[in-house]
């Protein structure tokens, strides 16, 4: 797991994570097996992390401080409230090997924006997590988060990646398949789904983008705003 700058400040801020203070980031490495497994695993972890260019390692001596460690990670997503009233998580893709590219660009898009960008993710598998922070009642907040989070989704596909790491497309990325896909595919993807589920009685507009599919789910009118139950203007 890694976690940039400002997640680690947020997590340490709501439960004493302990992390260090002078770190950019921070790379979590969990070891699971037989004893004798992973004590022969550790020299050679070691190694490769400070090899990678990792100025301070902090192994875990018990099961107090493993918990302390995954405490805060564990904190995160909810822990950047503290730092901004809204913010929106997105959930893309890069191989491995391009993580560094990834971040980079995602920091480049952060200043282009003008909106902080918190890093959480699953460095095993290169699943990002970025938490893209704004203040809904500013005029045009919104609108440059979600324009934002559209451009790291396109920017994981550009990098070999996928507009999903783990939590699926539903409503929120069909109008990204294309990027992914392309025009022809989506559409042949559109008629098969018809010929199986001519009714459309599974899941009607989920996954595959419509005519005006919106960017992200926040454009939609949500149902309970349709009744009146919630307001979101």
């Amino acid at each position: 797991e890694i976690m940039d700058r400002l997640a680690m400040d947020a997590a340490d801020a709501a439960v004493q994570a302990g992390y260090p203070r002078d770190a950019e980031a921070m790379l979590i490495v969990e070891l699971e097996g037989p004893v004798e497994e992973v004590e022969a695993e550790k020299p050679r972890l070691m190694q490769l992390i400070e090899e990678s260019g990792a100025y301070l390692t902090e192994p875990a001596l018990d099961a107090a401080q493993r918990a302390r460690i995954w405490a805060g990670r564990k904190s995160a997503f909810s822990a950047v409230g503290r730092l901004s009233p809204d913010f929106i998580v997105q959930d893309g893709v890069v191989p491995r090997s391009r993580l560094g590219e990834a971040l980079a660009r995602i920091d480049e898009l952060s200043r282009e924006y003008g909106l902080r960008v918190a890093n959480v993710f699953h460095a095993g598998d290169g699943n990002l997590h970025p938490l893209i922070m704004f203040d809904g009642t500013v005029d045009g907040e919104y609108d440059r988060a979600e324009e934002l989070a559209g451009k790291i989704l396109r920017m994981c596909v550009a990098l070999g990646g996928s507009i999903t790491g783990e939590h699926g497309v539903g409503l929120e990325k069909r109008a990204y398949l294309e990027d992914m896909y392309g025009e022809d595919d989506v559409e042949f993807l559109g008629r098969l789904r018809d010929a199986i589920d001519p009714r459309q009685l599974a899941n009607r507009g989920k996954m595959l983008p419509e005519k005006q599919a919106p960017a992200l789910t926040g454009r939609e009118v949500h149902p309970l705003e349709k009744q009146g139950i919630i307001s979101r203007s």
